[in-house]
């Protein structure tokens, strides 16, 4: 049976799908500074601006291309941080809708803040591995929450069926895949922060016609975010299918089995063409949609309903 909208009054109830629009564009935006993140790592402008918050000292740098492509990542990402907390702060204008919203706003913003601080450790500790991949899985992170967000708020605004419960084997498969996932994101910023790209330059097999030449080093790394990626599609085409007949958690992850295998047959392209800019950015914003697909998905497998939600 559907249960009633929260917000219980109609000002109340379109202004809460007013803010799930602005945080879903809010989404949006942050999806491309991610895809942008990635150029900016492909033009090899990380450190275009040495020094942090400001660009050589000034706000308004004078500008070649690589330091307009990294000026504009931060003015970017800035403008991503002020459009939330404005977001944020509407929503807990809302007294009844505040009040609900109020944990995961925090979260999300405990995100952002972690994200600005490892925005500015990316360039004061010159591009290390650690921060590299930091900025990148917090940054995917804080864009899933901000989906979460709106997907709520529209929730709250109108009023839902009750969640369908998942068994529990595509519970379990569901978070296997999730979990994955995530090893493969930090598997990824690693691999792309030791510039270990190229260090297997054959496919299907690594280097002179061996698959596994050796676990150690760089070229170790590289190997295992190949095997965890075979692993992630696999996990998550079986997640896709055990959660078929969900309404909503199997047209998510049926979107992201799909996804994942374009995100395969663009690693391999990636490879095979010595990482073109514009493959490795698709393979960012393929792996961003992989976070959104499986974390939506994952979320909709495990909700429970209660009072709130």
């Amino acid at each position: 049976m559907a249960r009633d909208p929260i917000p219980r009054d109609p000002h109340s109830g379109f202004a809460a799908n007013r803010l799930a629009l602005g945080f879903f564009i809010l989404a949006g935006v942050t999806y491309v500074l991610i895809v942008l993140g990635a150029l900016v790592r492909a033009h090899g402008a990380g450190l275009s601006c040495p020094d942090w918050p400001l660009c050589f000292g000034e706000v308004i740098p004078r500008f070649n291309f690589k330091i307009a492509f990294e000026w504009g990542h931060r003015v970017l990402a800035g403008s991503v941080g002020l459009v939330f907390l404005a977001l944020g702060g509407l929503t807990l204008r809302l007294p009844d809708l505040g009040r609900r919203m109020r944990s995961g706003l925090l979260i999300a913003a405990l995100l952002l803040a972690t994200q600005i601080v490892l925005g500015g450790l990316t360039v004061l500790e010159l591009l290390a591995a650690w921060t590299v991949t930091s900025h990148l899985v917090m940054g995917n992170a804080f864009a899933l929450a901000v989906v979460f967000l709106g997907r709520r708020l529209a929730r709250l605004a109108s009023g839902d069926p009750a969640p369908i419960e998942c068994d529990t084997n595509p519970r379990i498969v569901t978070t296997f895949a999730g979990a994955l996932l995530v090893a493969q994101i930090v598997l990824g910023g690693l691999v792309s922060s030791n510039y270990a790209g190229l260090v297997c330059p054959d496919w299907p097999t690594c280097m002179n016609e061996e698959f596994f030449p050796t676990w150690a080093g760089i070229q170790g790394l590289h190997l295992l975010h190949r095997s965890v990626g075979y692993a992630s599609v696999l996990a998550i085409s079986a997640a896709a299918w055990l959660t078929r007949g969900h309404p909503i958690s199997g047209r998510w992850l049926g979107v992201a089995a799909i996804v994942a295998l374009a995100q395969v047959w663009v690693g391999v392209t990636n490879v095979l063409l010595r990482l073109p800019v514009e493959i490795t950015a698709l393979h960012s914003a393929l792996a961003a949609a992989l976070v959104c697909c499986v974390g939506v998905g994952l979320r909709e497998v495990w909700r429970r309903p209660s009072a709130d939600d």
